[in-house]
């Protein structure tokens, strides 16, 4: 249950509705700043910090429903998705995001924010695409080509790694000569 800065009890109601503007300001705070995003433990502080209402129950157990109502502001106001700039501490914006993309695709008829909810394979490259519709919405000083959608920093090394790994893990080919493993080139170094 959520204290206010008396140690009174406040609904999560109340709570909600006092967090929602200013997990709105934050994000679009952070939607200035060409490649910005913050973690969801940042926007649970700010927000707790700036109504000196606080909850002590788990972040992820709440937070979900404060971006919620983050999706309905910007659905509202034909903003792109501010929900975007929100990412865990691993720097990716977790599974609740697909959630997000297609809450907001219900409630925006045209779509034309939320992208298509079709194209939600990888939820961290969506996210990367609506960031940078956040960024040029929201006047972040761009590179001079405009931008281009970008991982977070931990995202993109957790995705290289992947792919390094998946390189690591592949059968190993054999020379069909000679039987040696064949190198990363793909041509066998004793049988030229």
């Amino acid at each position: 249950m959520p204290l206010n800065k008396e140690g009174d009890k406040v609904s999560m109601q109340e709570a909600f509705d006092a967090w929602q503007p200013h997990a709105v300001a934050l994000l679009i705070e952070t939607a200035k700043r060409y490649n910005g995003f913050v973690t969801y433990s940042q926007l649970a502080e700010f927000v707790q910090a700036q109504t000196g209402i606080t909850h002590r129950g788990l972040v992820m157990n709440w937070i979900g429903d404060v971006l919620g109502r983050v999706i309905s502001v910007c659905t509202s106001n034909g903003w792109p998705q501010l929900t975007s700039l929100c990412v865990t501490s691993d720097g990716t914006v977790g599974a609740g995001y697909k959630f997000a993309v297609l809450a907001a695709a219900g409630t925006d008829s045209s779509k034309e924010h939320a992208g298509d909810p079709q194209s939600l394979d990888d939820l961290d490259e969506h996210a990367a695409r609506m960031r940078l519709e956040c960024y040029r919405f929201f006047g972040a000083d761009l590179p001079p080509d405009g931008g281009k959608p970008t991982l977070t920093p931990k995202a993109h090394a957790k995705k290289e790694y992947k792919k390094a790994q998946a390189k690591l893990d592949a059968p190993l080919n054999f020379c069909s000569k000679c039987n040696e493993a064949l190198p990363m080139t793909g041509q066998c170094d004793n049988c030229d």
